[in-house]
C-alpha cells in the first residue's frame, strides 16, 4: 500500500474485534510508556494536524511529559480544512482549533511546549523541509525521540509529516517511531507492518489524561454546526481505536531500550509474601467479598455448567462456589502460597474435581490452548487490572478460543480508582466491551463492575 487511501470517517471503518483479535499480536513485542521514553532526553510529536498530537501518540506523550522529560509539539497545519463543505470560515475554525490544541496538550502535560508552524493544511507534501528543519532545530544533538503518523495513513499530510521526521532522523542523533491515526479506520490487519510493531502500554493516568486531550478537540468530537458539511469528524466508533489500553508504534529503526525483565516471578514473589504476612490479605470474608461472589454466582445463565475455568482464584472462595455448579474445574493463579491453601481446603461432597494450577496470564492460558480442552464458563475476578494492556489483550484472544460454543465469559472487578498496578476496572471492563461489543449482562454500583459475555439463559 502506499499514498492517500480514500476514506470516509462516517464509515464504519474496520471493528475492533477484527483488530485485537488477530492471533499475530502475540508475536509483537511490547513495553510500557515509561520505559519507552526513558532512554530519551527529549520527546518531540510532529503532529500534521491538531488532534494528531492526542489521538496516535498522547499517551506516550502524557508519560514522556510525567517523567520530567522535555516534551514538545510540533504542529505542522492548524486544522483549517478539517470540515471544507462546511459552513465554518477555514480562518474561524482554525482559530478554533488552536485553542483546542493548547487545551488537548494542557491535559497531556502542564510542561509539554507547543510550536506552531501555520502550513497549509491539506498541502504539507510541498512542506517536508520545512517540518523537518523545525524539529532539527528543536533536537539539536540530543537523543531524541520523534514520534509522526505512519507514512501509509491514507492521508497526505500524514505522509509529509513521516517523511519530514524521517529526514529529521538521517541528519541527527533523533530515533523516530511512526503511530498509525487513520489506518485503523480503512485498513484491515493484513496491511500492518507486523515485523515493524511495537506495542505501548498505558497506564491509568496516561489513559485519562489521553481522553482528556482528545475531548477537548470538540470541532471533531461533536458536530460544528447544524450544516450538511458540519458533521462530527472523530464520532465514537473512530474514537474506540484510540481508547485502547495500549498504543502502537512503527519503528524504522530498533529504539534504544531500558530492560525490561519478566515480571511474572516479580509478581509472583509480591503476592506469596503477601500470604505469608496474612493468609487472609483480601479480606475474603469481608462483605465487599462476599456479596462480589454472590454477584457472581447469581448472573450466571445456567444451573449447571460442564468445564469451568476460574483466573485468579486465590484461595478458592469463588471456585468453591462454582464447584457446586460444575462438572470439573480449572483454578488458575499466580500465588503458590494462594494454592496451598487453596488445595487444603476439604471439598464439599457433591463439588466438582478442581485442578489448581500455578501460572499467570497470559502464559498459562496458551498452556491450556495445547491441550485442545474447552470451557463453558470462563470468570476472570479482579485480575483484569494486575495485567498490562497488552498482556489483557493477550489473555482476552486466549480466553475466546478457549470457550466453546456457546460458553460465557464473566468480568468481575472493583471499581475504584486503583494506585501501583498496571490498569483499573473502569479501563479493564471498556477494554473488553470495545472488543466483544455489549455484555449479555452488565451490573455496575459504587464497588463493583460485572459483566457477562455470551450464553443464553434457559
Amino acid at each position: 500500500m502506499s499514498g492517500p487511501r480514500p476514506f470516509d470517517a462516517a464509515d464504519p471503518g474496520t471493528d475492533e474485534a477484527t483488530w485485537l483479535l488477530d492471533p499475530r499480536w502475540d508475536t509483537v513485542p511490547s513495553t510500557s510508556a515509561a520505559d519507552l521514553v526513558a532512554p530519551f532526553e527529549q520527546v518531540v510529536v510532529l503532529a500534521p494536524h491538531p488532534d494528531d498530537e492526542s489521538l496516535g501518540p498522547g499517551g506516550v506523550l502524557a508519560a514522556a511529559a510525567a517523567a520530567g522529560i522535555p516534551t514538545h509539539v510540533v504542529l505542522a497545519s492548524d486544522g483549517e480544512r478539517s470540515h471544507p463543505q462546511g459552513s465554518t470560515d477555514p480562518a474561524a475554525l482554525a482559530a478554533v482549533r488552536r485553542e483546542e490544541v493548547a487545551a488537548a496538550v494542557g491535559h497531556l502535560g502542564a510542561s509539554v511546549e507547543l510550536h506552531r508552524l501555520a502550513l497549509p493544511d491539506g498541502g504539507l507534501a510541498d512542506h517536508v523541509e520545512t517540518m523537518a528543519a523545525a524539529v532539527v532545530d528543536l533536537v539539536g544533538d540530543r537523543l531524541a525521540l520523534v514520534l509522526a503518523p505512519w507514512r501509509e495513513d491514507g492521508h497526505p499530510d500524514h505522509h509529509a509529516a513521516a517523511d519530514a521526521a524521517c529526514l529529521v532522523e538521517r541528519t541527527t542523533q533523533a530515533q523516530v517511531a511512526l503511530v498509525p491515526v487513520w489506518l485503523w479506520h480503512w485498513a484491515t490487519p493484513d496491511e500492518l507492518p507486523w515485523d515493524q510493531l511495537e506495542l505501548v502500554d498505558l497506564g491509568p493516568a496516561e489513559l485519562c489524561a489521553k481522553a482528556a486531550a482528545v475531548a477537548s478537540h470538540r470541532s471533531q468530537v461533536e458536530p460544528l454546526g447544524p450544516g450538511h458539511g458540519d458533521g462530527v469528524l472523530l464520532g465514537p466508533h473512530v474514537r474506540v481505536r484510540f481508547e485502547r489500553v495500549v498504543e502502537t508504534i512503527i519503528r524504522t529503526t530498533p529504539l534504544p531500550r531500558v530492560p525490561r525483565e519478566d515480571g511474572s516471578w516479580e509478581r509472583g514473589a509480591a503476592f506469596d509474601a503477601m500470604y505469608a504476612a496474612d493468609d487472609d490479605p483480601w479480606d475474603f470474608g469481608s462483605w465487599y467479598e462476599r456479596r462480589k461472589r454472590a454477584l457472581t454466582l447469581a448472573v450466571l445463565a445456567k444451573e449447571r455448567y460442564g468445564r469451568v475455568l476460574d483466573l485468579g482464584c486465590a484461595t478458592g472462595e469463588l471456585t468453591h462456589g462454582l464447584a457446586g455448579r460444575a462438572d470439573a474445574i480449572t483454578a488458575v493463579d499466580l500465588s503458590e502460597s494462594a494454592l496451598e491453601m487453596a488445595r487444603a481446603r476439604p471439598p464439599a461432597r457433591s463439588a466438582a474435581p478442581v485442578e489448581w494450577v500455578q501460572g499467570e496470564c497470559p502464559d498459562v492460558l496458551h498452556e491450556l490452548l495445547e491441550t485442545g480442552e474447552v470451557y463453558d464458563l470462563v470468570v476472570l475476578s479482579e485480575i483484569g487490572y494486575f495485567l498490562t494492556g497488552s498482556e489483557l489483550l493477550s489473555t482476552l484472544r486466549s480466553v475466546r478460543r478457549l470457550l466453546a460454543d456457546g460458553g460465557e465469559l464473566v468480568l468481575v472487578h472493583w471499581s475504584h480508582p486503583t494506585t501501583d498496578i498496571p490498569l483499573d476496572g473502569a479501563a479493564v471492563h471498556a477494554q473488553v466491551r470495545a472488543v466483544l461489543g455489549e455484555p449479555r449482562v452488565a451490573y455496575r454500583d459504587a464497588d463493583v463492575l460485572l459483566d457477562v459475555y455470551g450464553g443464553q439463559v434457559r
